[in-house]
């Protein structure tokens, strides 16, 4: 017997389907929310080398 002949198999399987939706909702805002402020670092950490290899040591001050 297929999911499609039993109506709670099918309600069985919406709920599956749910929770794996949410489940890579919360990864992908858990990346964000930890890759995000990783980067800006990244990048501004990468911006102060090239600006101290080019003889500048303060910037923004």
């Amino acid at each position: 017997m297929s999911g499609m002949d039993n109506p709670v198999a099918g309600l069985q399987e919406t709920g599956m389907d749910v929770s794996r939706e949410l489940l890579a909702y919360a990864i992908i805002g858990v990346v964000l929310l930890i890759g995000g402020p990783a980067l800006g670092v990244t990048l501004h950490r990468r911006k102060r080398r090239k600006l101290r290899q080019r003889g500048i040591k303060r910037y923004g001050h």
